[in-house]
């Protein structure tokens, strides 16, 4: 699924078209209730009214997906970087078990849109789809990898870098040499995250510290002392983060500039953000990676700012 998404996501390519119903039926009335018709009225006038929209979604929640579909498609070309919508769409398409139509939105909107909610229905859907493979386990330690790649840097993403190593954890292996292999693949895992600012990184250093104890004595001590200073290092730029960029409003829908003073202070309070990662508070010797942190930060604004 992870190389399904990156080939075919190419500017120009055919599958990050809408489908075609969609596009024929977009001028036509949806809803089949008055209060629905007044919102798609009013949305001829407001068309960025997320309110208005939320009473569509929820009209679309029990219905057939054939039908929801045609709403889905309106609502996603109207805010195309908003990972709530996506996934709202997405998971009602897995709910049908339509896995070829996931596929094809998943390419559309996933490398696209950096929004963990949405990367985490991505997990979802694997573990439901390849399962019952004979190569489960490959699949999903590719998909686990091409998640944390893009957006592993998020604060909140702890949980999917813990769901990552407990999944290799209780991998069944044989033979010493495919045990240490293991062993070598989590520690790898935990002290990539121990190393990043995450909220609540206390908890993943606890169970860093208790697998390394629990593997072997003598080596964990060497290899906590080692760790230690990237994750004190790390912790304290969660401080830093909170602090930085408290007042942010995340994974709200992109809509036109009106020059609000809330709108003001929010771009004000992202270009703070950006500032802050820019001064590379882990202090990184890596020049990619401090790029890459940079460049994560840019690409979250660009998300959730108000479009010009």
């Amino acid at each position: 699924m992870a190389e399904n998404v990156q080939a075919k996501t190419e500017p120009g390519t055919a599958t990050g078209d809408a489908p075609s119903l969609a596009t024929s039926l977009a001028d036509l009335p949806w809803s089949r209730n008055e209060a629905g018709r007044k919102c798609e009225e009013s949305l001829k006038e407001r068309p960025y009214d997320v309110e208005l929209w939320n009473i569509l979604i929820r009209e679309a929640q029990p219905d057939g997906i054939d039908r929801a579909r045609i709403l889905y498609e309106r609502l996603v070309k109207r805010f195309p970087t908003t990972g709530r919508f996506w996934r709202i769409y997405i998971e009602h398409e897995m709910r049908a078990r339509n896995y070829d139509r996931v596929e094809k939105l998943f390419q559309r909107c996933l490398l696209k849109v950096l929004n963990l909610d949405l990367w985490r229905t991505y997990l979802t859907y694997v573990k439901e789809t390849k399962g019952n493979l004979p190569v489960f386990r490959e699949k999903m330690t590719q998909a686990y990898e091409f998640t944390l790649d893009k957006v592993g840097l998020d604060f909140s993403a702890i949980s999917v870098w813990m769901e990552y190593v407990n999944f290799l954890k209780t991998g069944d292996v044989q033979g010493t040499f495919a045990e240490n292999q293991k062993i070598t693949a989590v520690r790898r895992v935990f002290q990539k995250a121990i190393a990043t600012p995450l909220l609540n990184i206390e908890a993943i250093w606890k169970a860093y510290t208790q697998f390394e104890q629990g593997t072997n004595m003598t080596l964990a001590k060497k290899l906590l002392d080692e760790k230690s200073k990237d994750y004190m290092s790390a912790r304290r730029v969660v401080k830093e983060y909170e602090a930085v960029t408290r007042g942010i409003l995340r994974g709200t829908a992109s809509v036109p500039f009106q020059g609000t003073s809330d709108e003001v202070m929010q771009m004000s309070l992202w270009k703070k953000y950006i500032l802050w990662e820019k001064d590379n508070p882990l202090h990184l010797e890596d020049s990619t990676a401090l790029a890459k942190r940079v460049s994560f930060a840019y690409e979250h604004y660009l998300l959730d700012r108000k479009s010009g």
